[in-house]
């Protein structure tokens, strides 16, 4: 992305109406591809993604943090380029009952 454009700027793209693709490397430097359903919005700097994809991306980044992750603009089709790298894995915790 370039470097005036934020996550914000680009939004339209992480609503869910494309597919996103995601391109991980191993520690050897094999590339894999995935297409992911949604690239969720956390702030204009940080996106989320469920765990929704194949046991090798999911090994890969674990590995490798680095990603490229290219969401599609739903009006105009433009594809952005984000440079990614995987932060952390969070789970539901117990909810508390009120």
């Amino acid at each position: 992305m370039a470097a005036d454009l934020t996550v914000d700027d680009i939004r339209p793209c992480l609503e869910g109406a494309i597919p996103a693709m995601m391109a991980t490397c191993d520690l050897a430097g094999v590339p894999n591809v995935a297409y992911l359903s949604q690239v969720e919005y956390v702030d204009s700097r940080h996106v989320a993604l469920s765990f929704q994809f194949f046991n090798t991306t999911r090994k890969n980044v674990l590995q490798n943090p680095q990603a490229e992750i290219l969401p599609v603009h739903p009006h105009t089709g433009g594809l952005y380029r984000l440079q990614a790298r995987y932060l952390r894995t969070e789970t539901p915790g117990r909810s508390s009952s009120a």
